[in-house]
C-alpha cells in the first residue's frame, strides 16, 4: 500500500508543478485584468481584453504539456486530466478577475 501511494505521489509531482506554476501566472494576469476593468476608460478595457486573450492562448497552448504529465496510463484519463486542469485554470482566472473588480467597486462605490 505504501509503495502504491509513493508511486502515485511520484507521478503527481510533475503535474502539480506544472499546474501551480500556471496558477500563479493566471492569478497575476487575472489581477491585472480585474484592475483594468475597474476604470471605464477604453484603453484599460482593451488592455484587460489583451491580457485575458494572451493568457488564455498561452494556457491552452500548454495542453500537450498537461497531457504529458498526467498521472494516468489510459489515454482517455490523460485527456480528461488535461481538460480538467485547463478548466480549473480558466475558472481561477475568472474568479480572481471578478473578485478584484468587485472589491474595487466596493471600495470606490
Amino acid at each position: 500500500m505504501a509503495q502504491a501511494l509513493a508511486a502515485l505521489h511520484d507521478r503527481l509531482v510533475p503535474a502539480e508543478e506544472l499546474f501551480f506554476t500556471w496558477l500563479l501566472r493566471v492569478f497575476g494576469a487575472a489581477t491585472l485584468a480585474g484592475c483594468a476593468w475597474v476604470d471605464d476608460a477604453p484603453p484599460l478595457g482593451l488592455a484587460a481584453l489583451l491580457i485575458s486573450a494572451y493568457v488564455g492562448l498561452r494556457v491552452f497552448s500548454e495542453f500537450p504539456a498537461f497531457l504529458s504529465v498526467a498521472p494516468f496510463q489510459d489515454q482517455a484519463m490523460r485527456i480528461a486530466w488535461a481538460v480538467l486542469s485547463l478548466m480549473l485554470l480558466t475558472l481561477s482566472f475568472a474568479s480572481v478577475a471578478i473578485f478584484v473588480d468587485r472589491l474595487a467597486q466596493f471600495v470606490v462605490g
